[in-house]
């Protein structure tokens, strides 16, 4: 039999209790997209509630797998939305993988499926990618492009991440990189899709990543979402206390995952990409490792807790 794990809903909650919760956790972990904000507007409330959250004494970090972009590049997009942080607790799947390649020693060049958020955070460590504004040429056959492909016999690594200009002229590229077993095969993140509404979706970066990991027959390291190794650094310096932390997020499969990984407590949010309903198919799943995939409590939204804040801090 699976293991059932619950799920508390924290509006069903007394406003004693839900002020007694607050008091187990020291640190905030947020995901962005879909809990912070929706593309280009702030998801309603929610910057004053991470503002009120801080005001508190709270420590608060915006966690993110959007790769597109680039650290500094969220941050002025935080700020310009409201929300109260410094650049250096924004991090970003982008940020992470250049960091575990600065960590591994890395010398050589990089070759990206992806946005310019890679390349700003490769340059940021000192690491040479090559550029990613390769488009197809127009009326030429697949084969001639394949045929006439130039390629760096210095790249040591290939990273895929999200990329609106995907096409099979990079696919074709990166998979040639990747048939040398010595290339690293680096994945930001793997999120299916993302959720424009109700009923419309985008492919993410695991579409790309997919597509990849396909042809070249081997598995990606995924720096991002659920890898701890987004937050090793906060914990070992003694910044955050897993026991003592809260994720906040809005996917099961990345944000939940990920903060069952840091031995986070972890919060779902209602306003991005997952239901209830999606948590009662997790819940009957037959798969034994599905309960990691569980949160602990459940928000319709964030500013659900505006209202049992101090008025003071809001």
């Amino acid at each position: 039999m699976p293991f059932r794990k619950g799920v508390c809903q924290l509006l069903a909650l007394n406003k004693f209790s839900i002020q007694q919760w607050m008091k187990t956790f020291d640190a905030m972990i947020f995901d962005a997209d879909g809990v912070l904000w929706r593309f280009d507007n702030p998801v309603d409330g929610a910057p004053e509630t991470f503002n009120a959250l801080r005001a508190m004494g709270k420590r608060a970090f915006i966690c993110t797998n959007h790769s597109a972009w680039s650290r500094q590049q969220l941050f002025d997009k935080a700020v310009r939305l409201g929300i109260i942080v410094e650049k250096n607790e924004i991090i970003s799947s982008a940020w992470a993988l250049a960091h575990y390649l600065k960590e591994r020693g890395f010398k050589r060049k990089v070759y990206i499926i992806g946005g310019q958020g890679i390349v700003d955070e490769l340059k940021d460590v000192g690491i040479e990618s090559i550029p990613i504004k390769e488009r197809p040429l127009e009326g030429a056959s697949l084969r001639d492009q394949v045929l006439n492909m130039p390629m760096d016999p210095d790249v040591g690594a290939v990273a895929v991440g999200i990329d609106q200009y995907f096409d099979v002229v990079k696919l074709t590229k990166a998979c040639c990189y990747l048939r040398n077993p010595k290339v690293i095969f680096l994945a930001t993140n793997q999120d299916r899709a993302l959720a424009v509404n109700s009923d419309l979706f985008i492919p993410g970066a695991g579409s790309m990543v997919s597509a990849v990991q396909a042809i070249a027959n081997r598995p990606p390291f995924t720096c991002g979402k659920p890898n701890a190794l987004m937050c090793l650094h906060l914990m070992r310096e003694g910044i955050i206390k897993p026991e003592r932390t809260l994720m906040v997020g809005d996917t099961l499969y990345t944000d939940i995952l990920f903060g069952y990984n840091c031995g986070f407590q972890t919060l779902l949010v209602g306003s991005g990409n997952t239901t209830l309903d999606d948590v009662s198919k997790a819940q009957k799943s037959k798969d034994p490792m599905m309960y990691r995939q569980i949160p602990d409590l459940f928000l319709p939204s964030i500013s659900d807790l505006l209202k049992f804040l101090p008025s003071k801090n809001r």
